[in-house]
């Protein structure tokens, strides 16, 4: 891997936090604030430092010009942590998520066709239905004067945007008619994030409490997805032209299952339509939550998402029109700023596949690296008043503005290189539906001034976030 750094030097020559004997660190990592302790070591200890984890050693980085290089040398030189394909395994789980090398690149190719943009356009009706969906309970609770948990209805609205396009099955967990699915759901990254950060298996040979409700919302997941399969098996054997040419991620993972001598089974079919559905609807959900908290926080902010939806919108309610989209400017840089300050994945978790080098940093094969992804993006070099919440950095109207390309190098929401988020155009398509439906129909405000925190749970989600709607 080419490195821009001019010295070198080893692991174990980093500076690394105190621990204690034998553990090391890892009773200091708790893990609902993983990110925000090993940020705050970074900021002590500098853009390369090293954790012992009971006998591992692991090096953290959060140099921007470091991570972009990691992971455009995936998969190649890089990988996930080999702990998460295990604990996806022992979930019953294998999609493109965890996968890596050749399944990896065969999954991979399935996945970006349900993703195409094009796609996305023949997806639209549907968009526009769900989101009217959502604006109709949004006009309820503001009619009623009720205070709503923002993150809650924006996973609900997720699930059914990414179960509509990937799956081409309907379902509304908005008016609570498939609470169940949300529900299991809502367990799976707090459970993945526990056991990545558990040293031993335990789960394998006993089971807490906690273990069995996982056990319990896995089957009901499958069943779920289960039927999905079969409902798409039964739609494709009565039209056989979508074996050529499907619609949706189901339609093409099913495709290649039924051909001779194929290469995938439906454990692999079921395992990519698990993750999907697990990382369309939270990722986008904790996304436009945090832009939520964002527009509460700036009124001139609001009043700026509201100027562009009325001019974009008109008399419309919800955008019906695919082809303005692109008009949302303004909308989209809000998004870009709410994502540079809140990522949804702030660290990424990975290891070298072979001995290499991180910077200016020699790793070994199998070293543990935690690339952090905030930090550069908060560095007053590359962003001037990096704390303060500015969409105008990326509509190109900022006095700092000229960073253009420079930035959008250095804060990297939706990752970089082979293994960029397939998904990140519907995030993209949902937050300005969202923005535009929200701007064009209602005034948002926090409900009380309680502390907004943090929670990391493979991903990262807003605390405390209630908001309170009022009709414009």
């Amino acid at each position: 891997m080419k490195t821009q750094f001019e010295t070198t030097t080893d692991l174990r020559s980093l500076p690394l936090p105190p621990g204690i004997p034998i553990l090391g660190n890892l009773l200091q990592l708790e893990a609902t604030r993983l990110h925000l302790i090993l940020e705050d070591w970074s900021r002590k200890y500098g853009d390369f430092y090293r954790l012992k984890v009971a006998a591992r050693t692991a090096l953290v980085v959060s140099n921007w010009q470091a991570v972009s290089e990691i992971l455009r040398a995936r998969p190649e030189t890089f990988r996930r942590f080999s702990s998460i394909e295990t604990v996806f395994g022992d979930m019953g789980i294998s999609g493109v998520l965890s996968a890596e090398g050749e399944q990896w690149y065969r999954q991979r190719k399935l996945t970006m066709r349900a993703f195409d943009p094009g796609h996305l356009r023949n997806y639209f009706p549907s968009l526009v239905k769900i989101t009217e969906r959502l604006r109709q309970r949004w006009l309820r609770a503001a009619e009623q004067g009720e205070s709503i948990d923002i993150l809650a209805d924006l996973m609900c609205y997720s699930l059914d945007v990414t179960a509509g396009l990937a799956f081409g099955s309907e379902i509304n967990t908005i008016d609570g008619k498939d609470a169940a699915l949300q529900k299991s759901l809502d367990m799976i990254f707090p459970a993945i994030n526990r056991r990545l950060n558990t040293p031993f298996p335990y789960w394998r040979y006993f089971k807490l409490p906690s273990d069995h409700a996982l056990d319990n919302n896995l089957r009901t997941l499958r069943d779920k997805v289960d039927t999905f399969i079969v409902q798409t098996r039964a739609r494709m054997n009565a039209d056989s032209s979508l074996f050529d040419q499907p619609r949706n991620l189901i339609e093409a993972f099913v495709a290649v299952r039924d051909q001779p001598d194929s290469e995938f089974t439906d454990e692999d079919v079921y395992g990519n339509v698990f993750t999907t559905l697990l990382v369309g609807a939270d990722s986008t959900a904790n996304v436009f939550a945090w832009i939520s908290y964002f527009l509460c926080e700036d009124y001139d902010v609001q009043a700026a998402v509201q100027a562009e939806a009325i001019a974009v919108l008109e008399d419309q309610t919800v955008l019906q029109d695919f082809g303005r989209i692109s008009s949302l400017r303004y909308i989209e840089a809000v998004a870009q700023e709410a994502m540079r300050l809140k990522p949804s994945g702030p660290v990424v978790f990975l290891e070298a596949k072979c001995d290499t080098m991180v910077g200016h940093v020699r790793v070994a094969q199998g070293t543990p690296i935690l690339a952090l992804m905030r930090l550069g993006g908060l560095d007053s070099q590359n962003f001037p008043d990096p704390q303060r919440f500015d969409p105008k950095r990326w509509d190109g109207t900022s006095n700092h503005s000229e960073m253009g390309a420079s930035a959008k190098r250095i804060v990297m929401p939706f990752g970089a290189g082979p293994r960029l988020c397939p998904g990140r155009y519907l995030a993209l398509l949902q937050i300005k539906m969202l923005a535009s439906m929200l701007g064009r129909n209602f005034i948002m405000e926090r409900v009380d001034q309680v502390s907004i925190e943090e929670r990391f749970k493979f991903t990262m989600e807003p605390v405390n976030l209630k908001v309170k709607l009022t009709k414009r």
